[in-house]
């Protein structure tokens, strides 16, 4: 019987007929690949480690606006928060001031900061690489605990175990403390006076005067900047989003701190922006209190993990967040939190099973440069983003995304240093990346326009022995019209007319049957229900689905009909991830 014509026991008849569900047999041969990514092993440890050196940022305070530039809503504004250091160590920790000695003095810590806000379920940074605050001396309070030592209430070059010190908005706002981040090295904690900018001033000050480790940049210098320059610079439009969640985050850069103690060094808070009329009000923060590690940990849904180069440079951190199946495809958005890593990321590498497509990718940093955006590549087992000339720095946050009909399993990704230096070129973190391939994509469907969409649905969205939730949705078909699944047990590739595609062979013994017919909604979208029995002979075996629609008016393929896209079904509870 040609499956095609209108006579008994064709598609078209059972079409016409809407004939219920049939078993099928299914067979299949499994094929298992594995991604495996290596990396150098390195041992050395970090140099300037000190034992029991631990400071926390024992409270984050309100952050608040200090100046604006520009006319609402396309100005600029400069930003400072309060932040209080606590001694949860057991030594002291030196706090010296920068201008006591000639040429200035660099064993200090360094207070970075960043703005995030959630919008439309990718948590981005918004803040610019502001300038890092310089610690110039200690108020010994008892904040934290017991301050010994010098304090409580005592003025001192350090920091005794138990002791705390609060740094005001005013504080951490004013340019005469104010560094580029690009002079501190994170990962150490070191800065260099000599050549840096509280050395040259702004504007440079003329040779030797530039070099010789004496303060040039002073106090009317930073108020000659304007209201913005050198704070936490954020752009009206990107605080002007009622219905995004913001948070800042602060961060105590200490030198010789222990890596192993470094998680308490953040805190974020959560924060209002209103707009009163002439400036932005943050509401002091919503209910006052703040929270320890990576503001990507106040990423709802996303799961977080974090790696460090060895023993040789800084963490990062990972957050993903994966939703989905829609159509057939998974989202996955990644944001990278880079702490302390000094080298700095050039390449994030993530891998995925050979066959699966990768659509619509894209990256977000944190200018408006769109001559610096990293590129994207897809070979047959990773998709890697990287950059020749727009690494992700420390104290900065970068976005990924893309998506993909594999489905998310835990993984190790890479990151390739960008900066020469101690270490190795790469580094792996655990995290999450497209291995659970369980619907192969076979073809596009046909139209007079935009063929329909056949994608898996279900809890979960793979075909397991028992799944009485698994289905598939038929997208894109014309409200009310009839959309029937068929399929079959044996690949191929048909030709049928009209620019279509049968992607299983045809005919066959069994032959092609119809699974499900169902009446698309008012949106378009047909639901076929197609629930995987509890039958241990279908584990390992592979059946292949696509599905035929009436297109009132004129379709590609008999004058009234299109076809979905196909999938290779591979059923069953221990099928390997990939293909």
């Amino acid at each position: 019987m040609d499956l095609w014509s209108h006579g008994p026991g064709s598609l078209l008849a059972a079409v016409q007929a809407v004939n219920g569900k049939q078993e099928i047999d299914m067979r299949t041969n499994i094929w298992v690949g594995a991604v495996v990514l290596s990396f150098a092993s390195f041992t050395s440890a970090q140099s300037n480690a000190v034992p029991g050196m631990d400071v926390s940022l024992g409270a984050l305070g309100p952050i608040d606006a200090l100046g604006r530039t520009g006319i609402f809503p396309n100005g600029m504004n400069g930003l400072a928060g309060e932040t209080t250091a606590c001694n949860v160590g057991s030594v002291t920790v030196d706090w010296l001031d920068g201008d006591s000695t000639v040429p200035m003095n660099d064993d200090h810590p360094w207070i970075a900061f960043l703005v995030v806000k959630e919008t439309d379920e990718r948590l981005v940074q918004i803040s610019d690489k502001s300038y890092i605050k310089s610690g110039f001396g200690v108020f010994a309070q008892d904040v934290c605990g017991t301050c010994t030592g010098c304090g409580p209430f005592g003025i001192c070059e350090y920091l005794a175990p138990g002791c705390s010190d609060t740094y005001t908005v005013g504080i951490n706002g004013n340019r005469y403390w104010l560094a580029p981040h690009e002079e501190i090295d994170p990962w150490l904690g070191i800065w260099s006076a000599i050549g840096s900018l509280f050395d040259r001033g702004e504007p440079p000050v003329p040779a030797p005067a530039d070099t010789d480790g004496v303060r040039s940049f002073t106090s009317g210098m930073g108020n000659a900047l304007g209201p913005v320059t050198h704070r936490i610079e954020i752009r009206d439009a990107d605080l002007d989003d009622p219905s995004a969640a913001f948070w800042y985050q602060g961060m105590y850069v200490v030198q010789g701190e222990p890596e192993a103690n470094r998680d308490n060094n953040m805190a974020s808070r959560a924060i209002s922006p209103n707009w009163t009329g002439s400036s932005w009000d943050f509401g002091g923060g919503i209910g006052g209190l703040s929270s320890s590690g990576t503001v990507l940990g106040r990423w709802d849904g996303a799961s977080v993990t974090s790696g460090t180069n060895g023993s040789d440079d800084g963490r990062v951190y990972i957050a993903v967040k994966v939703s989905g199946p829609v159509n057939g495809l998974y989202h996955y958005e990644y944001a990278l939190h880079n702490r302390d890593n000094s080298r700095g990321v050039g390449s994030l590498r993530i891998p995925i099973c050979a066959g699966a497509r990768v659509l619509n990718a894209g990256f977000r940093d944190i200018d408006n440069n769109a001559a610096n955006e990293w590129s994207v590549s897809i070979a047959t087992a990773e998709v890697q983003f990287s950059t020749p000339d727009n690494p992700l720095l420390w104290n900065t946050i970068y976005n990924f995304w893309f998506d993909c009909d594999a489905g998310p399993v835990p993984s190790m990704v890479a990151l390739d240093a960008f900066h020469a230096g101690p270490g190795a070129a790469s580094f792996a973190v655990s995290g999450t990346s497209p291995g659970g391939l369980y619907n192969v994509y076979l073809g596009d469907g046909c139209s007079f326009g935009s063929p329909p969409l056949l994608g898996a649905f279900g809890t979960p969205a793979q075909p397991t022995l028992g799944n009485a939730s698994y289905g598939y949705t038929n997208a894109g078909v014309n409200p009310g019209s009839l959309s029937v699944l068929f399929g079959g047990f044996e690949s191929g590739t048909v030709p049928v007319g009209g620019g279509c595609t049968v992607y299983m062979a045809l005919p066959g013994l069994p032959p092609i049957v119809t699974l499900h017919a169902a009446i698309a909604d008012g949106m378009g979208v047909a639901t076929h229900s197609l629930a995987i029995p509890n039958n241990a002979a279908l584990e390992g075996m592979d059946a292949y689905v696509q599905a035929l629609s009436v297109r009132p008016g004129g379709g590609p393929f008999q004058g009234m009909f299109e076809f979905s896209n196909g999938w290779q079904v591979r059923i069953g509870d221990l099928v390997a991830g990939c293909p």
